[in-house]
């Protein structure tokens, strides 16, 4: 694959992804925008390195604001790329994205990988509204009607299964890692083995258009959330980091 085929796969993304999740997912609105009423659009690759490592989350977040009398925190607008670096001011406080944050310290230098040398991307590739955040959107703006999109998660990321299939031929990546259990499922459709072995950093085979090396690790969320998940994918990154020494 070229260079060509990463930018005709961007661009697809881009202009056609919302779209045709939305003709399984017609729950997802339409159109489908932040309070102020900017858009929703996919959160595109943009290290893109092929035939390397390729890192997988499961959906990005957005870019945040304090608003109104009670300062409410409501999303505003797009990630500039998947697990990228952001700092920006929300009108209280720096922000920046915690995620990657993590990923840094605790992912990339421990797994040998140089994040600017592989290809970063999530499963799903938008925005999804959670409850806590509609809450705080409604007050903000209550002429929009909000869906908890999140909520659908599950629905969305088994329509973004193809999409997924196209971007990981265009990559052809030596591994795919992903991040979180629930990415890990979506890409092996494995819905059996048990989370602790599953996010075990065990270096398995997929079969898509041919066959792949893949790898499962927890998500930098419930590391910060979970001492025990913090603690198996310590090890799981430790076990790991041995087979990349390999490629």
């Amino acid at each position: 694959m070229s260079k060509k085929e990463v930018l005709k796969f961007q661009k697809d993304c881009f202009v056609n992804y919302i779209a045709d999740i939305r003709n399984e997912v017609p729950a997802i609105p339409n159109p489908y925008i932040y309070p102020d009423g900017n858009p929703i659009r996919p959160v595109i690759p943009v290290k893109t390195c092929q035939n390397s490592i390729m890192l997988v989350g499961a959906f990005p977040s957005a870019r945040f604001e304090r608003r109104g009398e009670n300062r409410r925190l409501i999303p505003t607008g797009n990630n500039l790329s998947p697990f990228g670096h952001e700092k920006y001011f929300d009108g209280e406080k720096v922000r920046t994205q915690p995620s990657r944050d993590s990923l840094d310290e605790n992912y990339f230098s421990q797994l040998g990988i140089d994040p600017d040398k592989i290809w970063i991307t999530d499963i799903v590739k938008i925005y999804l509204y959670p409850e806590k955040h509609i809450k705080n959107c409604k007050e903000i703006a209550p002429q929009i009607k909000f869906v908890n999109t999140h909520k659908l998660f599950p629905k969305i990321a088994k329509a973004s299964r193809e999409c997924m299939k196209k971007e990981i031929k265009v990559c052809n990546p030596k591994l795919i890692i992903t991040l979180g259990e629930v990415a890990a499922r979506t890409i092996s459709d494995d819905k059996k083995t048990s989370n602790k072995i599953l996010l075990n950093g065990e270096v398995r085979q997929i079969k898509l258009d041919k066959t792949y090396k893949i790898a499962h690790l927890g998500h930098p969320e419930i590391r910060r959330r979970n001492k025990e998940w913090d603690s198996i994918t310590e090890k799981a990154i430790k076990r790991l980091s041995y087979e990349i020494e390999r490629l």
